[in-house]
């Protein structure tokens, strides 16, 4: 595990209700289970006094660009495509989703149910026990921290005695590794996750995977809205350099269908959306 950053100072300024805890995961997954193919992300953790975010490290790099007036360079891939919230205490969560040019709003309880076992270890200033639960279709394994006083986690977990540093399923298809804390005196608004949280629309379950299902039947139409709303032209380019236009679109359009149906490997395993051939 990576030297993770905390201090004396830290701990005693983890009973400041005006600053935000922020904790940073390394986040390593596959996309297509039956592959062995690993993506590698970061995400942040923001455990604020009335409210806990958990969302891509991009939303906040993207943000600093523009409040920074720096350019994003070109071909730049950002994943801000989804947002985790809920409040402070609380077992409802709020998951925001992009999707063409609606923020879909999912709200759902979420409580695993946890068994705490005798095993221990030490790494590096942390004390650390561990836990087990099945939960979303998965059996999980986490290492937790009673040292960091918050009963959070990343992504939707939550409930031991301290804050959850280490998760990883039995599948090896996704690891959390918790691998830097800060301490934010004077937070500052992220003009991204404000929008996305401020214009989202509330679905339950039935409307977001209808919503899913529609997406998944032409994706190429939200690709094509997207990048030519400024332009006269039909034709545009897919983040690999792909030019599409009339007479490859319906190629294109199947190929897109093809990647969802393979890249569709939530955490949520028992949630999985089934696209059809």
């Amino acid at each position: 595990m990576k030297k993770i950053l905390l201090t004396t100072v830290l701990l005693t300024g983890f009973a400041a209700k005006a600053q935000t805890h922020r904790f940073i995961y390394d986040v390593e997954y596959k996309k297509d289970s039956t592959q062995n193919i690993i993506t590698k992300e970061n995400y942040h953790l923001d455990i604020e006094s009335k409210i806990i975010k958990y969302y891509p490290r991009d939303f906040f790099v993207g943000d600093s660009l523009v409040t920074q007036n720096l350019p994003i360079t070109e071909g730049s891939k950002f994943n801000t495509s989804h947002i985790i919230a809920h409040k402070s205490g609380s077992a409802d969560y709020d998951y925001f989703d992009v999707l063409e040019n609606v923020v879909l709003k999912l709200s759902s309880k979420n409580i695993q149910n946890w068994k705490l076992t005798t095993e221990k270890k030490k790494v590096k200033n942390l004390n650390l026990q561990k836990a087990t639960t099945n939960w979303g279709g998965r059996n999980w394994t986490a290492w937790f921290t009673t040292d960091i006083p918050f009963q959070e986690g990343p992504y939707k977990f939550h409930g031991l005695p301290g804050l959850i540093t280490e998760l990883y399923d039995n599948k090896g298809d996704y690891k959390f590794e918790l691998v830097k804390t800060q301490n934010l005196a004077n937070p500052k608004a992220n003009m991204y996750i404000d929008y996305m949280i401020g214009n989202s629309v509330a679905v339950d379950e039935k409307k977001y995977k209808d919503s899913k299902l529609k997406y998944y039947d032409a994706p190429i139409n939200y690709l094509r809205n997207a990048t030519t709303q400024t332009q006269s032209s039909e034709e545009f380019y897919l983040n690999d350099g792909t030019k599409v236009g009339q007479n490859n679109s319906r190629e294109v359009n199947e190929r897109l269908k093809g990647n969802i149906r393979k890249y569709n490997n939530p955490i949520e395993l028992d949630k999985a959306i089934k696209y059809p051939l």
